[in-house]
């Protein structure tokens, strides 16, 4: 303390003169000036003494009290954790006396609780919960009541519980019409009348509907199945009463109809086959045309042959009757020459009672060379895929695969009806061509008779 006030003074007398030098005007006024400073210093430094004195024994106290305090919430940290210690011992006992008196009940809680959950999970996937929205709320008020030690479930919640079960059980045996909420393929939500069929589907407006369990809602089926699934939705949200009508259900709660929804119809395997399948097809298309073009024309020959096989008289509109007109002008000549006019009048009807048969086989011999054309090229395009993503994914693989062999299918549809077509008029045009030839040949018979006889 004292080496303090030494430094303190020594600061202070140095302090004064550096002051006292700027004001002085001589050394008398500067002594006196330095004798007032230390007086003056004297004085201060005494005051900051007096006050620190005080703050020390404030602080001092404060000490003291905090002290004090410390020593109190210890104390009362110690009565604490005894009254704690007290505690856990009463919870002990008392939880030992619960037990004892439920007995068996707490099994049967546990039950309870099981049966809540799986009642609760047969709700949530329930296509019936969309005319009975919320009821699986109380459910899981239940579950967290028979799970818990300190409260248990009432009679109206174990009533309540077999109510649910009960009419889970009685609606899922009825056809019923209400009005929900339904969202529609793209992504609106429309209140519509709906039809559920028990707890396995609900349609309505002609469409199947799928309930979703995350969304609790009823989602309408961006793909339908096939018109021979829907045919009768119309029929049962018109029926009444205990009319009866035929329809499709399924029995899986909407799984196979999501898979009948995915799987490609008619115009989606014709899109698979790609350029190549097209082509097929309006070849295809095109023979079978051509065939029943030709066997319109050909019926329509072989009615008038027939006709003309009637009557002596020619009509030229028939293959029969030219080659009779070419007889008719030639009667006066001889056999040689008469059979070289009918030989010519038959090989100028032939391209006529045979044109477009030619081009019906070749159509029925391109069209799978073409469906080979189109597999080779979707299986290069198989094993490209393969070559970038491996084969760690079959689905990939097979619907490739798919794709490909969809060309070679297409290719024998269009062949094999062209090919019984191309046989179909080829033996009709034949026949007309050996009825030709048979009439020739009996011409010629009857004039070589006739100059045999004028001979003898």
């Amino acid at each position: 303390m004292k080496l303090r006030n030494v430094f303190l003074s020594g600061v202070f007398a140095l302090a004064v003169p550096m002051v006292a030098v700027a004001e002085a005007a001589n050394l008398d006024q500067l002594l006196n000036l330095v004798k007032e400073g230390q007086a003056r210093d004297n004085a201060e430094f005494e005051q900051r003494i007096a006050e620190f004195q005080g703050s020390k024994a404030k602080q001092e106290q404060l000490v003291r009290d905090a002290m004090a305090e410390r020593d109190r919430l210890e104390a009362l940290s110690a009565d604490k954790e005894e009254q704690f210690r007290d505690n856990e011992l009463v919870v002990a006992e008392k939880q030992a006396q619960l037990n004892d008196r439920l007995g068996s009940l707490k099994e049967l809680f546990g039950v309870l609780q099981q049966v809540a959950g799986d009642t609760k999970s047969v709700f949530e996937g329930s296509v019936i919960s969309s005319e009975l929205p919320g009821r699986e709320a109380f459910l899981t008020d239940l579950i967290r009541v028979a799970g818990a030690t300190s409260e248990l479930p009432s009679i109206e919640q174990l009533e309540r519980l077999w109510f649910e079960m009960q009419r889970e059980a009685t609606y899922s045996g009825r056809i019923a019409s209400y009005n929900a909420d339904v969202v529609t393929p793209s992504g609106e939500t429309t209140q519509q009348q709906v039809v559920r069929i028990g707890g396995f589907n609900a349609v309505s407006d002609g469409k199947y509907l799928n309930w979703d369990i995350e969304s609790a809602r009823l989602i309408e089926m961006d793909k339908q199945p096939g018109a021979r699934y829907t045919d009768g939705i119309t029929a049962l949200e018109s029926a009444s009463g205990s009319e009866l009508t035929g329809f499709w259900i399924d029995p899986s709660r909407g799984q196979l109809l999501k898979i009948m929804g995915q799987s490609p119809e008619l115009g989606d395997r014709v899109d698979q086959g790609g350029v190549v399948g097209y082509i097929i097809l309006a070849l295809g298309a095109v023979g079978i045309l051509l065939a029943i073009w030709r066997m319109i024309v050909l019926n329509i020959e072989a009615g008038r042959i027939n006709k003309q096989m009637k009557t002596e008289s020619v009509d030229e509109k028939n293959a029969l009757g030219r080659v009779m007109a070419v007889f008719n002008a030639n009667k006066k000549s001889d056999t040689e020459t008469l059979e070289l006019h009918l030989g010519e009048a038959i090989a100028a009807e032939i391209p006529r009672l045979t044109r477009g048969i030619g081009w019906i086989k070749i159509i029925s011999v391109v069209a799978p060379l073409l469906g080979l054309l189109g597999t080779v090229t979707g299986m290069i395009d198989v094993f490209e895929t393969m070559s970038l993503f491996g084969t760690g994914d079959p689905k990939l693989m097979a619907g490739g695969i798919s794709q490909a062999l969809v060309t070679t299918v297409l290719g024998l549809v269009a062949a094999i009806p062209c090919v019984f077509l191309h046989t179909l008029t080829n033996n009709r045009s034949r026949a007309l061509i050996m009825i030709l030839e048979e009439r020739a040949t009996g011409i010629l018979a009857r004039q070589s008779e006739q100059q045999q006889a004028k001979a003898a």
